[in-house]
């Protein structure tokens, strides 16, 4: 049955489990969850607060007993008693509620806490977004990370088949007296070595299952393969200079690190604004139940504007202040090696996608060469115009360049990721592109 689509197991298949099991993506969901509360509690400050409060107790008020004092007393509280000492201890039963209200007239410090709050905002979500595309990018490098362990593992598979069948004729010949034992030593070497070759791929394929089991979760196992004839397309624009001036401009990690320093910036603000003075509107009731004699019945009714300027706390204003300058600098410093470190990584992507052309071309037709350099030494050693050692060599270049050819294919597709990624432009749209190049092979 020849070779179809792929249906199952596939790229898009993968990325969508990732979105709902990849642990890095929900952690960055969280904090994104978490960060923008900071703006409600920040608004918050500027919003009425309201306090209520109650109580209830128990009185005793003492009295040394006098005859004027005996009547007053007794008229006003029912509830008193005469000691022998001649004192008139009276008790009641007292209960109040009250009602404050504060508004926030003016604050630097909530007014600076509301802009600080707005950038780490804006900073979560821009690291969201950095991880969602990162995401993209780690499954297909997982992916990517699978088929080629697989071809690695088939490639040397085959080498160590085919060295097996020339060990097994290097022998029959020195049996028949042919050839001499040096022949058979020399392609014992070679399958030796192409044996611990397949023990070694066998290994890097279990380890990229597992990489991709840790973003996705567990999956099946017949993944689709990739194509031999993938398009090769060359950047667009096809300029260095224009991706790094996108990827500056749109790169979701390099905003967030711009947005961060701004936050910085505004919480030295908020610092300096612990020492400024700040002014309120406070509005208050409250109402007081009890007995005539410790004062009866009350209620309190009050409206005014408070000022507050706490003029000295002991420097600690002052320290912070430094110490929110100081990570002020540290923030802009992270910016400017985000800034630099994606410029790097954005060259790199776009040498990486121009080279990774040329290297597929090369590869290519180094695969023909060594083909033809296999049987040409074939029929040198039937002519007896040959030595075994030639062969040898002529087929283990011709393997290793079909090893390269297949690891070039997901270079060139994991750099035009990378690149995309730098530029923040990497979409799911981009992973569906690579998919329609994949195919499953039926039984």
């Amino acid at each position: 049955m020849g070779a179809k689509f792929a249906c199952a197991n596939d790229l898009l298949d993968l990325y969508r489990l990732a979105l709902s099991r990849d642990a890095v993506l929900q952690a960055a969901t969280y904090q994104r969850d978490a960060a923008i509360e900071a703006r409600p509690q920040a608004l918050a400050q500027w919003l009425p607060q309201v306090n209520a409060s109650a109580s209830a107790g128990r009185e005793r008020q003492g009295v040394q007993e006098t005859a004027a004092t005996s009547a007053v007393t007794t008229t006003q509280a029912a509830n008193c008693t005469l000691s022998d000492q001649q004192t008139q201890y009276c008790y009641t039963n007292s209960h109040a509620y009250g009602l404050t209200l504060t508004q926030t007239l003016w604050s630097f410090e909530s007014f600076s806490r509301l802009g600080e709050a707005n950038f780490l905002a804006a900073s979560a979500q821009a690291n969201l977004l950095a991880a969602q595309q990162s995401l993209l990018l780690r499954v297909a490098t997982a992916y990517f990370g699978i088929l080629s362990a697989q071809d690695q593992l088939a490639t040397n598979r085959r080498a160590r088949d085919a060295f097996g069948a020339l060990l097994n004729q290097a022998r029959i010949r020195e049996r028949i007296g042919t050839s001499p034992r040096s022949d058979v030593a020399q392609a014992q070497a070679f399958y030796d070595a192409t044996e611990q070759g397949v023990i070694d791929a066998q290994n890097t394929l279990d380890d990229a299952e597992l990489v991709l089991t840790e973003i996705v979760g567990p999956h099946g196992t017949d993944i689709a393969t990739l194509r031999d004839d993938i398009p090769l397309t060359s950047p667009d624009p096809a300029s260095a200079d224009d991706w790094v001036a996108s990827a500056k401009q749109d790169n979701p990690s390099v905003r967030a690190a711009w947005l961060q320093a701004q936050a910085q910036d505004r919480d030295t603000a908020v610092q300096r604004g612990r020492g400024l003075p700040t002014l309120s509107l406070n509005v208050s009731t409250s109402h007081t139940w009890q007995d005539a004699a410790f004062g009866g019945n009350s209620s309190d009714d009050a409206v005014g504007i408070a000022f507050n300027w706490p003029l000295f706390q002991g420097g600690a204003v002052l320290s912070a202040v430094r110490q929110s300058r100081a990570l002020y600098r540290r923030a802009e410093a992270l910016y400017d090696t985000a800034v630099r470190d994606n410029e790097r990584l954005t060259r790199a992507a776009y040498r990486g996608v121009v080279t990774g052309i040329s290297r597929i071309g090369a590869a290519q037709r180094a695969v023909a060469s060594g083909r033809e350099s296999v049987e040409a030494s074939q029929r040198n050693v039937e002519f007896g115009t040959g030595s075994v050692f030639d062969l040898l060599n002529a087929q283990n270049n011709y393997y290793a360049t079909q090893r390269v050819f297949s690891q070039t294919r997901y270079d060139y597709l994991t750099a035009m990721l990378t690149l995309k990624l730098q530029a923040g432009r990497l979409s799911e749209r981009d992973l569906g592109l690579i998919d329609d190049l994949l195919i499953a092979h039926g039984p």
